[in-house]
C-alpha cells in the first residue's frame, strides 16, 4: 500500500513539470541556440600594437574559424567592414587564427582560442599588423634570395686565361673536324658520280720537285 502511494505521488509530480509552462522548451532552446564569434583588423601604422583613431581597417587579410582542429570557416578582410562575424555557431570551443602574410606584419596575438555559450556574441580583440609596402617588399625578397645564395670568390686572373686558351682550343679542334668530315663527304659523293656515270676520276694533283742542283 505504501509502495503504490509513493509511485502516484511521483507520477503526479513529473505530470506537474511536464505541464508547467516553459520548462521543457527552455532547456533545450538554451541546448541548440546558436551564438557568433566576430574579428576585425586594424593596419597599426606606428606598430605599437594597439589600434589609435586614426588607424583603421587592414584589408587582405585571411581569418580561419576551427574547431576540434578543422577548419569550418574562411574570411578574407576588406576595408569595407570594420569587422566580420562568424554566424550560427553551436556552443563549444573555437579558435581563430590570422594567417601571416609577406604583404604585412603581425604586431598583435594572430591565434586565440574561445569559449562559446548558447546565443552569445563574442567580439575579441582586433588584429593589428604593419603594412608592407610593394618596394620594400621587393627589397625585402632580392635581399632573402641574396642571403640563400653562396659567395663565390671571383677567378684569379691566370685561371681565366687557362680556360680561354682551352676553349679556344676545343673550338679549333670541333672545327677542324667539322671541316673533315664535310671534305670526306665531297670526295664520296665524287667518286660515286664517276663510278654512275663511267666517267674518269679527275687525276690527283702532281708535286712539282724542285731541280736537283747539278754537281761539276
Amino acid at each position: 500500500m505504501n509502495r503504490l502511494f509513493a509511485r502516484l505521488i511521483l507520477a503526479a509530480a513529473g505530470l506537474a513539470l511536464v505541464a508547467a509552462p516553459g520548462i521543457g522548451t527552455s532547456l533545450s532552446s538554451a541546448q541548440t541556440e546558436t551564438g557568433a564569434i566576430c574579428v576585425a583588423t586594424f593596419s597599426d601604422a606606428n606598430g605599437n600594437g594597439l589600434q589609435d583613431a586614426d588607424e583603421g581597417t587592414l584589408a587582405g587579410v585571411n581569418v580561419n574559424l576551427s574547431t576540434d582542429g578543422a577548419i569550418i570557416a574562411t574570411h578574407v578582410t576588406t576595408g569595407d567592414a570594420p569587422e566580420h562575424c562568424f554566424e550560427s555557431l553551436l556552443p563549444g570551443i573555437y579558435t581563430v587564427t590570422f594567417t601571416d602574410s609577406p604583404t604585412y606584419r603581425a604586431t598583435t596575438s594572430t591565434e586565440g582560442t574561445f569559449a562559446l555559450d548558447g546565443g552569445q556574441r563574442l567580439t575579441i580583440n582586433p588584429f593589428g599588423a604593419v603594412s608592407i609596402p610593394p618596394d620594400a617588399l621587393r627589397a625585402e625578397v632580392a635581399a632573402q634570395i641574396a642571403a640563400a645564395e653562396p659567395d663565390e670568390e671571383p677567378l684569379d686572373e691566370s685561371v681565366r686565361l687557362l680556360l680561354s686558351t682551352v676553349g679556344s682550343m676545343v673550338v679549333m679542334i670541333f672545327l677542324i673536324g667539322v671541316g673533315a668530315i664535310i671534305f670526306g663527304l665531297s670526295d664520296s659523293r665524287r667518286a660515286r658520280a664517276a663510278k654512275r656515270f663511267g666517267a674518269p676520276l679527275p687525276p690527283a694533283p702532281t708535286q712539282i720537285r724542285p731541280p736537283e742542283p747539278r754537281t761539276d
